[in-house]
């Protein structure tokens, strides 16, 4: 025994699709294809139409043709170049039209030339030809070598860092790190003072001055840290107001911090990490003079 099922068509998801099976549907017999049932293409995909204008030679172009020929030339090559330039005019509509009817053919002559092969002392003429000379290409600012600034002697980059960067030294604001006071120790009552006469310890006497004697304070620490480097910083800065100084050459190992080792135990020798005041030596490579300058790290107020 078998068994026919009716199975529904899947329905189909082409609006042309279902715009054709409603139009057959409807109309038993064939009909003559409507727009209704052409597949129009999108802006995209249309055929590319012509991007040429035809336009009239004011002066003999090379390739192109001689003066008073119509040629066609790109849209975007006779709106920026051409019609500046006065090398060719537009072609209004109504010429266009006699163009037309006339069948006169517009077209560009390759074989055309003005000057003859032979004649190499005949230069091309710079308005009319689009491509760049060798010696315009040469003569633009991107291929040109950018000339190196002349070197200033040793001994004169001494004497004008002596002289732009200030003697009173350069100041640096850092944002403190705030410690925790220690608490103070609760006074003792005092005791009786005994009389002199039945003779006080010399070795107690000595112990008690040394306590009571302030405590040295620790310098106090900062965020971050204040480099070599922002020493150099801070010199090219005060160089550039100067145009002789600005072309002093220097270096991050130019710049050194004068025993650190002393100032502070355990610090770096090429930044300082607390509030205080430092001496900095300059020196360029060359000569064995070099200039000193104090550095002072301030404390930055919070707001």
């Amino acid at each position: 025994m078998s068994l026919s099922l009716s199975l529904a068509p899947r329905p189909t998801q082409c609006w042309g699709c279902l715009r054709n099976y409603a139009l057959l549907s409807e109309n038993s017999t064939p009909t003559v294809p409507s727009a209704l049932r052409q597949h129009v293409r999108g802006k995209k995909k249309l055929a590319n139409t012509s991007k040429t204008v035809p336009v009239r030679l004011l002066k003999d172009v090379k390739t192109f043709g001689r003066k008073d020929a119509i040629v066609p030339i790109a849209m975007g090559q006779m709106r920026n170049v051409w019609f500046p330039r006065g090398i060719a005019a537009y072609v209004t509509l109504p010429e266009q039209r006699m163009l037309r009817l006339n069948n006169v053919p517009v077209q560009r002559d390759f074989n055309f030339d003005p000057a003859p092969i032979a004649s190499n002392s005949a230069a091309a003429d710079p308005e009319t030809d689009d491509r760049m000379s060798r010696s315009e290409v040469q003569n633009a600012s991107m291929f040109q070598k950018k000339a190196a600034p002349e070197r200033i002697d040793p001994e004169r980059s001494i004497e004008l860092i002596d002289i732009f960067v200030p003697p009173t030294g350069l100041e640096f604001y850092r944002q403190p790190i705030m410690e925790e006071k220690e608490s103070e120790p609760v006074p003792e009552p005092e005791k009786p003072k005994r009389n002199t006469d039945l003779g006080l310890d010399a070795g107690a006497e000595l112990l008690a001055a040394r306590a009571s004697a302030p405590k040295s304070k620790r310098p106090q620490a900062i965020y971050g840290s204040v480099s070599t480097k922002d020493v150099l910083t801070a010199v090219k800065a005060a160089l550039a107001t100067n145009d002789e100084a600005s072309r002093v050459a220097l270096h991050e190992e130019d710049v050194q911090f004068v025993d650190m080792r002393k100032v502070q135990k355990g610090a770096e020798a090429d930044r300082v990490k607390h509030v205080g005041d430092y001496v900095v030596e300059i020196g360029v490579k060359g000569v064995e003079r070099r200039v000193r300058r104090p550095v002072k790290v301030i404390a930055q107020e919070s707001a």
